[in-house]
């Protein structure tokens, strides 16, 4: 019976763990994955024990996920804008533009405003019944604070 090569051992597990990646979120499968791929050359390189072919793994892994996560995952998934910027993404609710109460507004609770043809959270200082008109004041990310009319 012949031996199966370590390296082929470590590429299957390297594959494995980029195809998970792909199907589990945080973005850190890719990393071992790439621990693997190391660990995978080094065995087909050289004769080392399954010892060191588990510490190059652990080493690898660490260092890819430690120095490339970030700079990967910020050219990948760029950052939301800083407070300040304009994310180009969300629409934004125009101050003074007028809406129509889609469920009621109760203070601390949010309810819900028809503008611009797309239904909005939004909050208010007083009660607004279903069906009345508010005055837009202001928006904080998705949510939209108005005023009655």
């Amino acid at each position: 019976m012949t031996m199966i090569d370590p390296a082929l051992y470590w590429l299957i597990i390297g594959v494995m763990l980029f195809f998970l990646e792909m199907a589990v979120p945080g973005f850190v499968l890719f990393f071992f994955g790439l621990g693997a791929l190391v660990t995978a050359l080094a065995a087909w390189l050289t004769q080392i024990s399954i010892a060191w072919q588990l510490a190059l793994f652990i080493c690898a892994s660490l260092v890819s996920l430690l120095g490339l996560r970030e700079s990967i995952q910020n050219r990948l998934f760029p950052a939301k804008p800083k407070d300040g910027e304009a994310d180009e993404d969300v629409m934004r609710a125009v101050p003074g533009d007028k809406g129509v109460v889609s469920m009621t507004i109760a203070p601390p609770a949010e309810g819900r405003i028809k503008y611009s043809g797309t239904s909005w959270r939004a909050s208010a200082d007083e009660k607004i019944e279903e069906g009345e008109i508010v005055a837009i004041v202001r928006q904080k990310d998705l949510v939209i604070h108005v005023e009655k009319v």
